[in-house]
């Protein structure tokens, strides 16, 4: 996922602290204490997955809830996204209280710093059992909302979009089977639907309300999110599979640019070709080559660990596609890296090729379903299927 980067770090240190938003009419806090416990469900549509967690804080508990999580054998995660609470950690949360669609109030986590870990604590993988996300099929469908973005003239996104994605099947035909296959465009919503979409979002950079979840606003310094939904499920051989991911591309802190045009209004364009290039890399299950602030340690596909964007200067992470930054207006993230076509061509290389080609069905017997200026850099968030941070991250 790409995002913009917001250049001031804005530190908090009350504990829920009251800042009403007057434009929302919403409260605005910041909860520090410990994650006591967490539950997570589907909410009733089915679409998302939702995580609540209690925090012990020192005014007495609060319930908190993100978006993401793991259900019956799923995961659902936003890249980029906050950190998911889990107990033991103690936490300093950005939150908000806002309300449903049935008008019931709900405390919603926007921000995650991790600052410590109760005794026993210990971090996970992107599964429950640490297992890599991968897609089971030889292919990639892909669907673009039929609704484009009003800040290009006419149709040209469309034909960005598949320049895009020909980018990446053009550069890893050669030692990859995994191909990303278009079909119809058609209006629709993103959500676990087993259908990959590609929507622009022009006005609000939030996943909107349901029956019984508020709106879900992302971060906006970030130009581009990719969610997952998963199985995590350690006693599945599927263990790790992806069966649905959607591309969210923002519209509302940024402008959407074709070639350097467009009829958006914001200081920082973000190129098309730029962010969606790299969201498509996190849908195929790529993760950023550094740690922003707040990651957790991972390694690489060479069990090296990974180092921390403002601690490395090597050319082959700042110029690869899945770099969690990216400047304004820029460009050459529209072309893939050397380390971006050989990650692919590690996780699907061509002598493993299922030789099936299929969207993931409905039921695929896969367990139960269920404040701070514009910055001068756009961030891309990326990761194993998730999407950018602040400073320079893509």
């Amino acid at each position: 996922m790409i995002a913009l980067t917001k250049m001031r770090a804005v530190v908090r240190v009350l504990c829920l602290l009251l800042v009403p938003t007057v434009a929302h009419a919403e409260r605005r806090m910041t909860i520090v204490g410990d994650v006591m416990d967490t539950r997570a469900r589907w909410t009733a549509d089915g679409t998302r997955i939702i995580t609540e967690a209690t925090i012990q804080t020192p005014d007495g508990d609060v319930v908190v809830s993100q978006l993401g999580g793991s259900v019956g054998g799923l995961g659902m995660r936003t890249f980029p996204g906050p950190e998911l609470l889990q107990r033991g950690m103690q936490v300093s949360l950005d939150a908000r209280a806002d309300h449903d669609l049935s008008q019931r109030e709900h405390i919603s986590v926007d921000g995650v710093r991790v600052t410590g870990a109760l005794p026993g604590f210990v971090r996970t993988g992107p599964t429950e059992a640490g297992k890599y996300l991968f897609w089971e099929s030889g292919c990639v469908f892909v669907t673009v909302d039929i609704a484009g973005t009003n800040q290009v003239n006419g149709d040209n996104e469309f034909d960005t979009v598949d320049a895009a994605i020909a980018e990446w099947n053009t550069n890893v035909a050669s030692c990859s089977f995994m191909q990303l296959q278009q079909t119809a465009r058609l209006a629709s919503e993103v959500g676990r639907d087993n259908r990959n979409l590609i929507k622009f979002r022009d006005t609000s950079w939030c996943r909107p309300a349901t029956k019984d979840d508020p709106a879900r606003c992302y971060s906006p310094s970030a130009a581009g999110i990719t969610t997952a939904v998963f199985v995590d499920d350690a006693t599945s051989d599927r263990d790790g599979e992806i069966v649905d991911a959607d591309i969210e591309l923002n519209g509302a802190d940024f402008a959407i640019t074709n070639d350097g045009q467009t009829s958006g209004t914001s200081s920082c364009r973000s190129e098309i070709s730029n962010t969606l290039t790299h969201e498509l890399g996190h849908l195929l299950g790529l993760e950023h080559p550094c740690l922003a602030g707040g990651d957790p340690p991972r390694e690489d596909g060479d069990g090296n660990p990974v180092p921390a964007c403002s601690e490395t200067t090597d050319p082959e992470i700042l110029e690869a596609t899945m770099y969690n930054f990216q400047d304004c207006g820029e460009t050459k993230k529209a072309s893939l890296s050397p380390d971006d076509i050989d990650a692919i061509c590690q996780i699907y290389p061509t002598e493993q090729d299922p030789g099936v080609c299929a969207p993931v069905g409905k039921e695929d017997g896969c367990c139960s379903s269920s404040s701070s200026p514009v910055p001068s850099t756009l961030l891309l968030a990326l990761g194993l299927l998730f999407g950018l941070g602040a400073r320079r991250r893509r």
